[in-house]
């Protein structure tokens, strides 16, 4: 299967994620407008995006190693998650969110769930990292039941701009089973 055509199928009725393509570009920009003022207060630089343009911009320059992923339910798009893989490490991270309209039901958690089995199993990693905002405990309650470690902060983390303010970001991380 040619990485253009990764979908993944979750253990919810009707969710899945399926790698982004630039024509679902304008339900990603639309998704993030209707969730702005909630999404500003965890993710940085959320305000760079003031147009569909940016977004397009953004889209263009992703990263090498990362794959965009949308998290539909019953064909409706709720979500963006992003797995990135650093070959110098043999370490993936994975940054998420989620529409505030459909939080409470496992979908994040079931997705942040196969996107680390896809990378142990497919990019054969050794480890898989998680970075969320101190405070943002509903991204956090995500890798706590998925039995990740809490590293900490790391020393000497200036953090980052969320919303005006420094916010200090949480590591957790997951060894591969299969490389102990």
């Amino acid at each position: 299967m040619s990485s253009d055509s990764i979908q993944r199928i979750l253990p919810i009725n009707g969710a899945f994620l399926r790698l982004m393509q630039p024509d679902q570009l304008e339900q990603l920009y639309e998704l993030l407008e209707l969730n702005r003022d909630y999404l500003r207060e965890h993710i940085p630089g959320i305000d760079l995006i003031r147009t569909r343009e940016d977004l397009q911009k953004r889209w263009i320059m992703k990263k090498k190693n990362s794959l965009q992923f949308g998290l539909w339910l019953d064909e409706q798009l709720v979500g963006r998650c992003r797995l990135t893989r650093d070959e110098n490490s043999s370490s993936a991270d994975i940054g998420y969110w989620l529409s505030k309209y459909h939080q409470g039901h496992g979908l994040m958690t079931a997705a942040v769930k196969d996107l680390v089995q896809f990378a142990f199993e497919a990019w054969n990693v050794r480890r898989v990292e998680i970075h969320c905002g101190i405070n943002n405990l509903k991204s956090r309650a995500i890798p706590e039941k998925l039995g990740f470690t809490n590293e900490g902060i790391l020393p000497n983390d200036p953090g980052i701009q969320v919303n005006g303010q420094m916010v200090l970001s949480v590591i957790y991380s997951r060894c591969n089973p299969n490389q102990q």
